[in-house]
């Protein structure tokens, strides 16, 4: 990408296998990357079976965290396509996830492990530290694992099984008539400000927003996620899409899976999904909550 005012901005990832037990084919964005004390990373895993390197303990860390279990079914992104069993607490209470799901890990909380079931379909696993590195504390139990399932588990509200709001026409209000076919959920934090926004991009063109031609600005910071849905494929995002930076609406184009960074107070937008191959991912991520000083707000 050419340099440009606002070009740094906006910077694509590259995929990784990380090996047997972790990301097959994942990218990790650390704080060097992101220019804030935020790790996002994400990717698939090839086939079932147990999550993380030997010998799979419970572990902490001194920061707060957020993990999503994502579906790749974009025309039901409900759907997991897995069996996942992950344990939560000191006491090990087990968590059955079957479909799309977000756990809210505060500090100091003990978590893990995790173990894929059955993997019908390849799903995308998605975490967001609020550190510039991550680094965590194994802790060994020899507590058996207990399912209290539904409302039995004292742990149910960090454990949130998403829902997902279908995206019709006038889904932003009176000025912007544009679907995209998918449908949008929410993440918030649990005992911490956090709170993230995904949904899936199944038919093009399409406009972001209620204002959908003018810039705005947050008096929060977040981060714009461009990502493939194909589990097959994380490197393909499949759409291109015209992402304006600054008062002055310099153009950018977006083909690759990206991250566009938006400080508190930077305008933003519009954006404009001019054509797409494929389904693909949005996601909006607020890893310090979205709310500051002053109000969002559109420039004319």
């Amino acid at each position: 990408m050419a340099k440009t005012a606002y070009g740094h901005f906006i910077r694509s990832f590259s995929f990784q296998d990380f090996g047997p037990g972790l990301y097959r084919q994942g990218t990790r964005m650390n704080g060097e990357f992101l220019g804030f004390d935020v790790c996002i990373e994400y990717g698939t895993f090839y086939a079932a079976g147990k999550v993380g390197r030997a010998p799979f303990d419970a572990e902490t860390h001194d920061y707060d965290q957020v993990s999503i279990w994502m579906g790749t079914d974009t025309y039901d992104m409900g759907y997991l396509g897995a069996e996942v069993e992950v344990m939560v607490g000191e006491e090990m209470e087990k968590h059955v996830l079957t479909t799309s799901t977000a756990i809210a890990i505060p500090k100091g909380f003990q978590h893990g492990p995790a173990s894929i079931v059955r993997m019908d379909r390849r799903f995308i696993q998605m975490s967001v530290s609020m550190t510039r590195e991550t680094k965590s504390t194994p802790v060994h139990s020899d507590i058996t694992p207990k399912w209290p399932g539904g409302f039995q588990a004292k742990y149910r509200e960090n454990v949130q099984h998403l829902a997902f709001t279908r995206n019709g026409p006038w889904h932003y209000g009176p000025n912007n008539a544009d679907t995209h076919g998918g449908a949008i959920t929410e993440i918030k934090g649990k005992d911490f400000d956090f709170h993230m926004s995904y949904e899936s991009m199944n038919k093009a063109p399409y406009r972001f927003g209620p204002v959908p031609d003018k810039p705005h600005v947050h008096p929060y910071t977040e981060f714009l996620l461009f990502i493939g849905a194909d589990g097959n494929n994380l490197s393909e995002l499949g759409a291109e899409c015209e992402m304006y930076m600054g008062k002055e609406m310099e153009k950018h184009v977006i083909t690759t899976p990206s991250v566009a960074i938006q400080p508190k107070g930077h305008p933003h937008c519009p954006l404009i999904v001019n054509k797409q191959d494929r389904p693909w991912i949005f996601a909006v991520v607020r890893p310090f909550g979205h709310t500051g000083t002053g109000q969002s707000g559109y420039i004319t």
